[in-house]
């Protein structure tokens, strides 16, 4: 992990509106995947690569998710939480810490809700070798239209493509932040990991990417943790 001190700062106080009606009871980061919460995979993920220091940005239903990870010492890392008052974007919450990470330091930026068997530590690595005061973690898509699509010049079709795929860059929703970068965020306020790479990115400074080859899922909805939990049930019929 190199010599800088890493943490992960997860975002985990949205309201999980897709996961109604079951979102009104149960906050989405607790929502199960076989035996464990979503929110449990991810941090166990960031545990077996060694960084095992949490912050957890709270807001809608911050009790239950407290009453469930506590200080996280029965799951073998250290938990310690923030509340948003008010709602603070994808980035504005780092904001809460600000004073506590140095100029140097690397903090992982997560959303709460994803799935990932993805090296943390490389993404950790790549930051370190470029010098990147910001690095997006990226994922590939690729989208199919069900439509076949004309081309057309003068009221006449020139060609047909049917059903074009096209490949995309989509955020992950995992960043790694340098402490210098905090800086740019404004407390208190509404902020987003979008509004963070433009301010970079308008000044003329690099916005680093790094492509995400790993199983990667952000469970936006039921379709998406039913995707994830057959994948870990594959995963875990090979094991045995």
């Amino acid at each position: 992990m190199g010599n800088k001190t890493t943490k992960a700062f997860i975002l985990a106080g949205g309201r999980g509106t897709r996961f109604h009606p079951f979102s009104f009871t149960i906050p989405k980061p607790l929502m199960p995947i076989g035996e464990e919460p979503i929110l449990l995979h991810l941090i166990n993920r960031f545990k077996s690569e060694g960084i095992t220091e949490f912050v957890i940005s709270l807001g809608y239903h911050s009790e239950l998710i407290k009453a469930y990870f506590g200080d996280g010492a029965r799951f073998g890392v250290s938990i310690r939480y923030v509340k948003e008052d008010i709602p603070l974007g994808t980035a504005g919450p780092l904001s809460l810490i600000r004073d506590e990470v140095a100029k140097d330091e690397y903090v992982f930026l997560i959303n709460g809700d994803i799935y990932t068997e993805m090296s943390f530590q490389k993404m950790l690595q790549a930051a370190e070798a470029s010098g990147s005061e910001l690095l997006v973690g990226y994922v590939q898509k690729t989208e199919k239209s069900s439509f076949g699509i004309l081309n057309i010049e003068n009221n006449a079709i020139t060609s047909v493509t049917e059903k074009p795929e096209r490949t995309f860059a989509i955020s992950s929703g995992i960043y790694l932040v340098r402490g210098s970068a905090i800086e740019n965020i404004p407390v208190g306020k509404f902020f987003t990991a979008p509004d963070l790479m433009n301010i970079y990115m308008s000044s003329g400074r690099k916005v680093g990417a790094y492509r995400i080859d790993d199983f990667w899922m952000g469970i936006e909805n039921v379709e998406n943790l039913d995707e994830v939990m057959k994948r870990v049930n594959a995963t875990s019929a090979k094991g045995r």
